[in-house]
């Protein structure tokens, strides 16, 4: 069983959604101070990136297993961003916009939403896969007992 081709990336609503919490988080970066440059605002750079690359990829390939682990990853930069914006607004570097914490969280559950589908497959596959070589198992079996 493949993946259902998306049509346009930018008519997939959680590649949208990915894709504005990304832009916010490097729209906030010019204010924080001098000396978090190289750590804190790093840390929300490459998580937004890597969430927007991550989910891109995701809703791009066709290949079940690859999906899977780019929707867990997806997930893991999206957590991330949070818990650095959250810290962030936390120090004082920024104003924590509530909204955006909740966008977090229901991109987080649409990728949790994938994250258990793509497991499906990839599990549906799996099985696929293998009752070819467990029907050559019995057979020998058989012949050896």
């Amino acid at each position: 069983m493949s993946k259902p081709k998306p049509t346009k990336l930018e008519d997939i609503q959680i590649w949208k959604n990915a894709c504005e919490l990304g832009e916010f988080m490097y729209s906030v970066l010019e204010n924080f101070p001098e000396e978090e440059k190289w750590a804190t605002v790093s840390k929300l750079r490459n998580s937004a990136n890597d969430l927007i690359f991550y989910v891109g990829q995701a809703v791009g390939d066709g290949s079940i297993s690859a999906s899977r682990n780019d929707w867990n990853n997806a997930r893991r930069h999206a957590s991330g961003m949070k818990t650095m914006y959250r810290f962030a607004g936390r120090q004082k570097f920024v104003t924590l916009d509530p909204e955006i914490m909740v966008k977090i969280d229901r991109l987080i559950e649409e990728i949790d939403e994938n994250l258990e589908i793509a497991k499906d497959q990839f599990d549906l596959e799996a099985k696929a896969d293998l009752k070819p070589w467990l029907e050559k198992y019995r057979i020998w079996k058989e012949m050896n007992t």
